[in-house]
């Protein structure tokens, strides 16, 4: 019967509309509507607008509960740079994971807390590296448009066998070379120092 209200036999929360929307998003984002979610929940559309304000909302709580996932920087690694190749690389299998959520996941990034504390992490062990904040920065950056090439250039396929290496490789040359420029920047500094 049109209009009849829809029942759901547990109470809905936004954990369980995360869910939901990550279940339609795994097959694909566009069939992510508040409509297909509110089907997916078996509640009316008017029901997820008393916890979400939107699909927007529900995007970036989408990105959250993914990135919330992704392998953490543990401050007393070793070698920073190792730690920052690791985060990189298991982001890239975390993605992987969630195919066609590339691109919602690089466009919530900059305004995600939970990428601006994988950010600070990264950013963190390069410093203890011994980088300053702008060379940290210079990497971190470099990294990242890495990373984004490598998905930008997938076009929503799923990742092969050697586009992972390649990546792997991509990424070590990338950092191999950044930190040799860093090193050979520091001894730049230092013989310029010296030399006053």
């Amino acid at each position: 019967m049109v209009g009849r209200p829809k029942l759901r036999e547990e109470r809905l929360d936004v954990p369980t509309i995360v869910d939901a929307a990550l279940n339609i998003a795994r097959k694909s984002l566009a069939d992510l509507t508040m409509r297909s979610l509110s089907d997916e929940l078996n509640v009316s559309v008017g029901a997820l607008y008393k916890h979400v304000s939107g699909r927007d909302e529900v995007l970036a709580l989408v990105v959250e509960r993914v990135l919330e996932q992704a392998p953490r920087i543990d401050p007393d690694s070793g070698d920073g740079w190792l730690a920052l190749r690791a985060q990189v690389l298991g982001v890239q299998d975390l993605m992987d994971r969630y195919p066609g959520l590339d691109d919602v996941v690089i466009a919530h990034s900059p305004k995600s807390p939970t990428a601006n504390r994988m950010r600070r992490e990264g950013i963190a062990a390069l410093q203890r590296e011994g980088l300053t904040v702008a060379q940290a920065h210079k990497v971190y950056r470099a990294v990242t448009w890495l990373w984004l090439g490598s998905r930008a250039a997938l076009a929503g396929r799923p990742r092969r066998k050697a586009d992972i290496d390649t990546f792997a490789e991509a990424l070590d040359i990338l950092i191999d070379g950044l930190r040799r420029q860093v090193g050979a920047s520091e001894l730049a500094v230092t013989s310029e120092e010296g030399s006053r």
